[in-house]
């Protein structure tokens, strides 16, 4: 028997109307029922072959033909009440009289029940024998003891998908079983397989989605059971027919006998089959895939046997569902893990961008992905392999103007006419975070290149095919292999799903920026107000002195009295100084700033340093009658620096807890040295800081308490030089309080000299000319400001000096020109300052180069990270020109 296609009436395998074929295949028997009286209004054609008489049989009522009829019809109609509610079928026995039965047919029958269009159909098949009645029940109760226990084992769905194809064949004893996965394009692929060892192997073989249309998948969702059990079977049609009656065509949907399209019956044929059998895998609404049993020989499995399968089939698609959310929670749970341990290690030197580029790899491997980039107007953070910055600024903005969030693709290259740039790229997962501030995040893969097995080739049948082209099933199965490339791997819901738990750590970082971003906006604001009540202050100042001055001058035009006008110059100058002082103050602090202190760097003994200092201030000491308690140890505290400067930093201390004190106070210094770092500290009981002032109080522009009465003059800006000056010294100052009127400490940590009593140093950052050999330096910086700075810095300093905004230009030059010292910025976006370096220290003239690295990250790991990659000294950002230049210096001299 050979399908004649011309015979069909539609011209699409979409458009067939499958579930209303207006037959049943020959094995079994339909009636459906008025529902409320029970007279028969439709039978299929073969009930001729079940019963005696068929004259009278439509329009009679079909619970006659029942033994038992009052208890039977009862439980039938209830039966029916329930299927018909829960939109399903049910299962049913029924027995007739035998006086109404051929006697070569049985009277015990298999029926299931349901509602079509609110007729009660009853579809009856013959019982089976005792044994096949039983033994799928029996299977049922050994898989469920057995069996089903051991999926919770079981590492893979693929070792799952086994398991249940040979459940499946031994309850059906097919000669082939195929567990078929449907793909989000409907094609399917086969994930397990049971067969007889001499039947050609299906497995791992792509199947497109053409093979079953979608009203054919739409079906399966509601009929979970179908059997073929003869392709050769004639079909029973159903009488009257609608020509005959007018009547609507009878709705099969959950019939269990519906007659299977002639395209499907041909498509069985044509591999060589007579029956087959296919259950459905469906969860949540979702077809998930489908059983499908072949054999080359009849089969017919009883209904029974049939249901229990179409039970077992239910189990396992919870089990399948159960097994992959198991394996996406395992997934999950990884990454909750490692994101926990990321976080963990947040502090105030690590943020979690720099934890996400020290994790690079495990990161990567959590989300099966190749690169990833947060996104944000100010900032933008990549890992992993990437397209060129500049793309990946225009793949934001296109991707934030799409309707579809998150967007997921597996080619982005047809948007990019220079796919050069993507770098290999071809999927993006683009996750928006928070869009009014334009966050984002995206993760990327590379291409994937495949290797599928397909049974006939996708998109075979064109739409310009003729009708016997497009309807006819394929003939041939024999399996094409098909190269799958320019595409990178598909995004899935999980890959979704698992960008959303990292988005969560984003946001907390974006939202930290935006918090951080509003601190030093506030900060600016605030010292933008010190800036303007400095100059009111400074002001203030300058009129002080200038009003004697004028008026000393006004006295002298006009006073010819030798003894006044000495009086009055003795007052214009001591005026005179107090406005140089103020202006030698400001210029010391502006040349501190700047860089442009010259230290004289001696060893010197810090108890000397106080008590100079302490003379200075003597008469501010008496004048408010302080006590002073002085503890210093006998042992001398030596340290590398400047006397003078030194003096002027302890000075100024002592003088501000004198000022800041009420008279009568008490101010405590202390000195100890201390794991090769030496403590000074000014303690007073005087006015105190809010502790929020601490830190601003060494801020240009800073003064607290301006309008205090304890205040005598002076711009505050003595406390900015201190600072400048310590730092000078490689060492560092910190101001403590409790609060207001609770006092203050100061505290100078200052390193313990390492020169010898007799040795001595100047240091300047003045450096106007360097005399050494090795005087090539090369900077490669992305940043052409700061390269052009450190150009002009160290040529004006008597340098060699080349700058490479580009980092792979960098390596032609470094080649040409051959630099004794090679400064690298680490933050690059082609080549980071760790591979260029590995690149360059590479190369053979190399070999008498220094590399120094700069980066604005300077914590412990970053400097470890920088010397495991070959670079001799970490330089932080923003850089010292002083320190620049004196690390110069010291290998200048290796």
């Amino acid at each position: 028997m050979v399908l004649n296609v011309e015979d069909l009436d539609f011209d699409r395998c979409e458009d067939e109307p499958i579930h209303i074929p207006e037959s049943i295949q020959g094995y079994g028997y339909l009636f459906a029922l008025d529902r409320t009286e029970g007279k028969i209004r439709i039978v299929s054609e073969n009930v001729q072959d079940l019963f005696v008489d068929t004259d009278d049989l439509i329009g009679s009522n079909f619970f006659d033909l029942l033994d038992s009829k009052e208890a039977v019809s009862d439980f039938l109609r209830e039966t029916y009440q329930r299927a018909k509610q829960k939109e399903t079928r049910l299962p049913v026995e029924v027995k007739f009289k035998q006086s109404v039965i051929k006697s070569t047919q049985s009277t015990d029958y298999y029926a299931v029940v349901y509602d079509s269009d609110d007729h009660f159909v009853i579809e009856l098949e013959p019982a089976a024998n005792f044994r096949d009645s039983y033994s799928a029940k029996h299977f049922i109760k050994l898989y469920a003891l057995g069996i089903a226990p051991k999926f919770k084992k079981f590492e893979s769905l693929d070792t799952m998908a086994k398991e249940i194809v040979d459940t499946i064949k031994y309850v059906t004893n097919m000669d082939r079983v195929l567990l078929y996965r449907f793909n989000e394009d409907a094609s399917g692929k086969v994930i397990a397989e049971a067969k007889e060892p001499d039947m050609e192997s299906y497995i791992d073989v792509y199947y497109p989605a053409s093979d079953i249309p979608p009203q054919a998948r739409e079906l399966y969702k509601k009929n979970w059971v179908r059997l073929t059990p003869n392709v050769d079977l004639e079909p029973s049609k159903l009488l009257p027919t609608v020509a005959e009656s007018g009547r609507k065509p009878l709705d099969l949907t959950h019939s269990i006998l519906r007659t299977l399209s002639p395209i499907h019956r041909q498509y069985i044929r044509n591999q060589g089959l007579k029956a087959s059998m296919s259950m459905s895998l469906v969860t949540h609404d979702n077809l998930w895939g489908i059983i499908t049993c072949h054999s080359r020989e009849a089969a017919y499995i009883p209904q029974n046997v049939r249901l229990e399968c179409e039970m077992i089939s239910q189990l396992f698609s919870w089990h399948l569902y159960a097994k992959e959310e198991e394996l996406y929670i395992r997934k999950k749970e990884s990454a909750d893990q490692a994101i926990s341990r990321m976080l963990s290690m947040v502090s105030s030197e690590q943020s979690i961008i720099d934890i996400f580029k020290h994790h690079e790899d495990e990161v990567l491997r959590i989300m099966d992905a190749d690169g990833f980039v947060f996104f944000s107007e100010i900032q933008v953070v990549s890992i992993g392999v990437t397209p060129e910055l500049d793309v990946i600024h225009e793949i934001c903005d296109r991707l934030n103007h799409t309707q579809e969030k998150p967007y997921l693709s597996s080619d982005i290259s047809a948007d990019f006419l220079d796919t050069e740039r993507l770098n290999g790229i071809k999927g993006a997962l683009f996750m928006p975070l928070a869009e009014k501030q334009n966050y984002y995040t995206v993760w990327f893969r590379k291409e994937e290149k495949l290797v599928q097995k397909w049974a006939g080739v996708p998109d075979e049948k064109a739409v310009s095919s003729s009708k016997k082209e497009r309807l006819m099933p394929r003939t041939s199965f024999q399996v094409h292999i098909r190269e799958v490339k320019g595409k990178s791997k598909k995004w899935d819901q999980n890959d979704v799903g698992m960008a959303e738990r990292f988005n969560l750590v984003f946001m907390a970082y974006a939202l930290e920026t935006q918090e951080r971003m509003h601190r030093n906006l506030t900060n600016l604001e605030k010292q933008d107000r010190h800036k303007n009540e400095f100059l009111a202050t400074l002001a203030h100042e300058l009129r002080n002195p200038l009003t004697p001055i004028s008026t000393g001058i006004s006295i002298l035009e006009a006073e010819s009295n030798e003894a006044v006008r000495s009086r009055v110059i003795q007052t214009m100058t001591r005026q005179v100084d107090s406005m140089t002082r103020m202006i030698d103050d400001l210029m010391e602090v502006s040349r501190v700033t700047q860089g442009k202190i010259k230290l004289d760097m001696r060893r010197v003994v810090l108890q000397d340093i106080i008590r100079d200092a302490l003379e200075t201030c003597d008469s501010l000491l008496k004048e408010k009658r302080h006590t002073l308690e002085l503890k210093l140890p006998e042992a001398e505290l030596p340290v590398t620096g400047d006397r003078t400067r030194l003096g002027q930093v302890f000075g100024n201390i002592i003088n501000n807890a004198a000022k800041y004190t009420d008279e009568g106070g008490r101010i405590q210094i202390r000195a100890y040295a201390q794991d090769g770092l030496i403590h000074i500290k000014v303690i007073d009981n005087g006015v105190g800081l809010a502790p929020e002032n601490t830190g601003l109080i060494f801020t240009m522009f800073t003064q607290m308490d301006t309008h205090s009465s304890r205040v005598k003059g002076g711009l505050g800006i003595g406390l900015t030089l201190v600072q400048k000056l310590v730092e000078l010294h490689g060492g560092k100052i910190v101001a403590r309080s409790a609060g207001i009127g609770q006092g203050a400490e100061f505290e100078v940590v200052l390193p313990q000299s390492e020169l010898d009593q007799n040795s001595e140093h100047t240091s300047s950052t003045d450096l106007n000319r360097v005399a050494t050999s090795k005087n090539r330096v090369l900077i490669v910086d992305d940043n052409e400001d700061i390269a052009a700075m450190y150009e002009l810095l160290l040529i004006a300093s008597g340098y060699d000096t080349r700058s490479v905004t580009k980092p792979k230009d960098s390596i032609e030059v470094f080649k040409q020109f051959q630099p004794h010292f090679a400064l690298l910025d680490i933050g690059m976006p082609d080549i980071d300052g760790y591979e260029l370096c590995g690149i360059l220290s590479a190369l053979p003239e190399a070999r008498h180069t220094i590399f120094l690295s700069q980066s604005g990250w300077g914590n412990k790991e970053d400097i470890a990270k920088a010397y495991a990659a070959g670079f001799r000294e970490h330089l932080v950002k923003p850089l010292n020109s002083q320190a620049l230049q004196l690390v110069l210096q010291k290998y200048a001299q290796d």
